[in-house]
């Protein structure tokens, strides 16, 4: 293998088995070495701008590294694709998507490019795989661009909240703040994170409950700290110190999660708040009595 081949398969390993014609370029590999290679087999075209070596096996990230290179640096993985490398919930099988600023919307490659004025800030490109990728906050911002439906959106908050990627009021504050702008979509985004930011689906189940009764959101998974240690994280906090915990299948089964949680009770109730627990049952076959319960709950503590 010569110098500038080894070269070019050190690069290619690096980023998914894929090289650009820039970074071919910059290794002396010029447009008619490339045409040779093409020819004997040692490189496969991908896209305009990007290539892949004998023998890779070209798989999702590697269609994502071509359109990166295809882009010559202008774009970033958004959309589906980002929520996919980012672990969020039901984009196992998403497409390639890219978002680009507007000034390069006429760049071509054969995955899908929707391009943006908003200008990306700092925080929201994150590197995966060594490749930039938006944040979960921005991808959740960008949604519209790409068509999110309602379900996706809501998967793509709720999964982000859980997982700690974003701060659920440091979202809702930059959605506010960006429909307010005018900025397309952000009615859409509002819409989405009104049952959201539960850590399970039982847990929005519940705050849709509260929602279709009239009664006030409350701050969800409220965390308790004394001497510098977590006593509790409950799944919801309302006025008056009332603490609301919904119980699903299976999560409070064993001996040791019923110890757990009856200390976490007793931590609370000595810090003067009363607690009530609604399960499974309850919030999915019984609603109005969930809310009925609650609405007598703060009605005693007014």
């Amino acid at each position: 293998m010569n110098d500038r081949l080894r070269q070019a398969a050190e690069l290619g390993t690096s980023q998914h088995g894929v090289p650009s014609t820039t970074q071919l370029d910059a290794l002396g590999i010029g447009p008619s070495s490339r045409s040779r290679w093409v020819s004997s087999g040692l490189l496969q075209r991908l896209g305009p701008r990007s290539y892949t070596f004998l023998g890779t096996p070209v798989t999702w990230m590697t269609e994502v590294a071509a359109t990166e290179a295809d882009l010559d640096g202008a774009g970033v993985v958004g959309g589906r694709a980002a929520s996919r490398l980012l672990g969020l919930d039901g984009f196992d099988a998403a497409p390639v998507e890219i978002i680009v600023q507007r000034e390069h919307r006429h760049r071509r490659c054969s995955s899908i490019v929707r391009s943006t004025g908003r200008r990306f800030q700092p925080g929201d490109i994150v590197r995966i795989g060594g490749l930039p990728v938006t944040s979960a906050q921005r991808t959740i911002l960008d949604s519209p661009i790409f068509g999110f439906s309602r379900t996706e959106t809501v998967n793509a908050i709720d999964s982000s909240i859980r997982l700690r990627l974003v701060p659920e009021q440091r979202l809702r504050t930059r959605v506010i703040a960006e429909h307010h702008r005018g900025v397309n979509g952000g009615r859409s985004l509002i819409d989405a994170l009104v049952d959201t930011g539960g850590e399970s689906r039982l847990e929005r189940r519940f705050l849709a409950v509260l929602r279709q009764r009239g009664i006030a959101r409350p701050m969800t998974q409220k965390v308790f700290r004394t001497d510098g240690r977590t006593i509790a994280r409950v799944d919801a906090l309302f006025p008056g110190g009332l603490v609301v915990e919904v119980s699903g299948h299976g999560t409070h089964a064993t001996r040791f999660q019923r110890q757990v949680d009856a200390q976490r009770q007793t931590e609370l109730t000595i810090r003067g708040l009363r607690v009530m627990t609604f399960t499974y049952e309850d919030v999915t076959y019984r609603p109005d009595w969930v809310a009925d319960r609650i609405l007598e709950a703060l009605r005693r503590a007014a």
